[in-house]
């Protein structure tokens, strides 16, 4: 017996009809299911009777034998289904959360506590970051607009940026548009509906260079544009050739393998300005830079589509042979 087994036999019952599912699992006629197109809902009434069962299970499959309910599966696999969760128990939600808590670290214990206070590491999840107690919420100048879902690649190299630099800040959540229509009240703050968004110090800001700007110039503390600019700059300009590059082998077909060696050369470039600093780990130096956020979101991706719509693998298993092993590295 697998779950899918007993997923898609509740759907069966489910896609039959709500009465179905209550003579199945012989609830009382107070009790409810309702049926969406993914899921099933119970109200408390019902979710009391089935952990009352010892095996509810077994009580299903048993139900629609006896009834003779209409199903999709056939009687022999209904008969293989009733052997196979004979020995079933109901664990309870308390057995479960118990166990959960007895194979978690402290810091896991603690994750969700630390998400409403916006301390410990740092997660998709938070909505406030302060990363030390000392910090206080209405002391925060920075909010941050990104994706719901967290892979906007714009948003995350802002989202590093500050999370380098430990700047207090709120997040809001906006959906991409590949899952629907933007809520009217961020069109107002972006009418283009383009994210990442921030507000620095009532200042909004609407790209995401922009914004790494403003929170270098306004929080210098933890400098991230160090060294030479000129080399910054040169490096930056290396980032948005890399991206280019990349875009066009991507999405097009190589006729004759220039795009490909585009692409490659391209990113040989990255490969000797990451040798250059002799092993120091990150475009500068020993230090996180802008440069390193600005690559990293980008770099990250291009790894994984390379090597699953072109067969061109860039980041490879430790000990394994690298074509590019400075970006390994790094």
């Amino acid at each position: 017996m697998t779950p899918s087994s007993i997923g898609t036999l509740l759907l069966s019952l489910a896609l039959s009809s709500r009465s179905a599912l209550t003579r199945a699992f012989s609830l009382p006629p107070s009790t409810s299911i309702a049926r969406s197109s993914s899921s099933l809902v119970t109200n408390s009434r019902t979710e009391t009777v089935l952990l009352g069962m010892k095996n509810p299970l077994q009580t299903l499959i048993q139900n629609i034998q006896k009834q003779g309910i209409s199903t999709s599966f056939p009687s022999d696999e209904l008969s293989k289904l009733a052997a196979a969760t004979s020995d079933l128990t109901l664990v309870s939600w308390d057995d479960i959360r118990s166990t959960l808590a007895s194979k978690q670290t402290q810091e896991e214990r603690e994750f969700r506590n630390n998400l409403s206070r916006g301390i410990g590491a740092g997660s998709p999840l938070h909505k406030l970051r302060l990363f030390e107690e000392k910090n206080k919420e209405e002391d925060v100048r920075v909010t941050l607009y990104r994706d719901s879902a967290s892979w906007c690649p714009y948003c995350q190299k802002v989202w590093m940026t500050l999370e380098q630099k430990r700047i207090p800040y709120r997040i809001e959540k906006i959906n991409m548009r590949c899952y629907g229509d933007k809520p009217s009240s961020f069109t107002r703050l972006q009418p283009s509906g383009a994210i990442p968004v921030a507000i620095i110090d009532g200042v909004t800001y609407r790209q995401s260079n922009d914004i790494i700007f403003a929170l270098e110039e306004k929080f210098p503390e933890e400098a991230m544009m160090f060294g030479d600019q000129n080399r910054i700059r040169e490096l930056l300009g290396l980032e948005r050739k890399l991206f280019g590059a990349w875009m066009y082998w991507l999405t097009s077909y190589d006729r004759n393998g220039s795009l490909k060696e585009g692409f490659v050369s391209t990113l040989m470039e990255v490969e000797k300005e990451l040798q250059s600093v002799n092993g120091e780990g990150f475009f500068l130096g020993d230090k996180v830079s802008v440069v390193d956020c600005m690559f990293a979101p980008f770099l990250e991706r291009m790894a994984a589509s390379m090597i699953y719509f072109k067969g061109f693998k860039i980041r490879v298993a430790k000990g394994e042979r690298a074509d590019f092993p400075a970006v390994n590295r790094w």
